[in-house]
């Protein structure tokens, strides 16, 4: 027996760490787990708290996981969250539950903190990796504050790896406090793109990142760029210049296009 759920990968607008108000958006980088009954439980890491996480909800036989992803882990293009949502989705499945998102979500973060893949919760990373869309949120309250369709294309300069602690990144980014509220009063008035911007030069001055990427993409036409998440990932969002902004990226690695994806993945 087993159950196969998807998620998608995505974007930030702004971090959360400083101030627990957070935005992401989906990207159609799909992340597929499947959960399968085994002989004896075979999950590490966030897998593991999943599974503990929803074993307190409903009787779980013991299983194992197959997880299909392009995405690299540690670049902040939402790894974490879309293996964690795919994953709850597919042992509620398996418990013959028919749960809501925010049930889902709620297991979800409550996974990724256990296993300790995150700063606040990521419930922003993980209401955009779950309902599609752009998302703002407020992580300490786990408040979805507006959700909204963004229909851009996506400009993806993925990389892993970013070598920094949770503690390092979190020290780092609150000595931005002030400016990430900035961001977050940009975007409330619904200045979107300039808050991602901001977002992405904020997150590159503390974590140290080389924003000479960001500029690139800004001059080739990009509506907005920005390091995603805590990095060290670059995410462009343009309209109709795809090509130009794909050419200025090059340079700095592999290049992925795709788009918002404004669906549920809970719906697939």
């Amino acid at each position: 027996m087993k159950a196969r759920a998807m998620a998608y990968g995505g974007g930030s607008v702004l971090n959360a760490i400083a101030t627990w108000k957070g935005s992401a958006f989906a990207l159609n980088l799909p992340v597929e787990v499947t959960a399968e009954v085994s002989e004896r439980l075979e999950a590490e890491g966030l897998l593991r708290s999943v599974y503990e996480v929803v074993s307190e909800r409903c009787k779980l036989p013991p299983v194992k996981f197959e997880v299909k992803s392009s995405l690299p882990k540690a670049g902040g293009l939402k790894s974490s969250s879309a293996v964690a949502n795919a994953a709850t989705q597919a042992l509620f499945k398996l418990c013959g539950l028919s749960v809501g998102p925010y049930q889902i979500l709620k297991a979800s973060v409550e996974a990724a903190k256990r296993a300790k893949v995150t700063v606040t919760g990521a419930f922003d990373d993980a209401s955009a990796s779950l309902l599609g869309g752009l998302v703002i949120t407020d992580n300490k309250e786990m408040i979805i504050e507006d959700r909204m369709p963004l229909k851009v294309k996506a400009v993806v300069l993925p990389k892993g790896g970013r070598g920094l602690s949770y503690e390092e990144i979190g020290r780092r980014l609150k000595a931005f406090k002030k400016e990430f509220w900035k961001v977050y009063e940009l975007l409330k008035r619904g200045e979107v793109f300039e808050a991602m911007t901001l977002n992405g030069l904020l997150v590159g001055a503390a974590l140290g990142y080389d924003l000479e990427p960001v500029t690139r993409a800004l001059e080739a036409g990009a509506l907005s760029a920005s390091i995603s998440g805590n990095g060290p990932s670059i995410v462009a969002l343009v309209e109709d210049n795809v090509e130009e902004v794909v050419e200025a990226l090059k340079p700095f690695g592999q290049v992925l296009v795709t788009e918002v994806v404004n669906e549920p993945a809970y719906l697939r």
